[in-house]
């Protein structure tokens, strides 16, 4: 009975610890990190998906639905440059500056709102992961996520 209570109590704190980590972006550590700049809008969304060297089928998977998620619902903004879909391998040397700035230890989602070729806000996007088993509602997910930070720029044209 006391080793329950002391395993629920564990996932507790667990759980408000990782709640903890994603409710902490509102003054996110890598505001004005900089990205590679091309020439393109002033504005952009980067959804990057942080993945191992050697993937599982469903980081395989969640990858595959990702590309098609995008590809799907925004292809006028892949086109214009306004949207950006970056797969990343979290292991890789190169990528260290990235993996801390957003606390990246595990396959994730994060969604960048890139203003001028420097990252003002970013977001993780966790359900990915309970929601790869259903495409449909995995599509609308990442479409809903991607575009709270779009309809801030199509907001600004305005």
């Amino acid at each position: 009975m006391k080793s329950r209570w002391i395993a629920r109590r564990s996932l507790f704190i667990l759980g408000l610890g990782t709640l903890t980590v994603f409710l902490n972006v509102a003054k996110p550590p890598c505001a004005g990190i900089a990205l590679e700049r091309s020439a393109g809008p002033s504005h952009q969304v980067i959804a990057c998906y942080f993945h191992r060297t050697v993937r599982c089928p469903t980081c395989l998977r969640i990858s595959a639905y990702l590309e098609e998620a995008v590809k799907t619902h925004f292809p006028a903004e892949l086109r214009d440059g306004s949207l950006k879909l970056v797969m990343m391998d979290l292991q890789d040397e190169r990528n260290q500056k990235f993996t801390q700035a957003y606390r990246i230890s595990n396959p994730s989602l994060v969604i960048m709102d890139v203003q001028n070729g420097k990252v003002v806000s970013w977001k993780p996007a966790p359900k990915v992961w309970s929601l790869v088993r259903d495409k449909e509602e995995f599509f609308r997910y990442v479409a809903q996520e991607i575009n709270s930070y779009l309809g801030v720029a199509r907001t600004a044209a305005r």
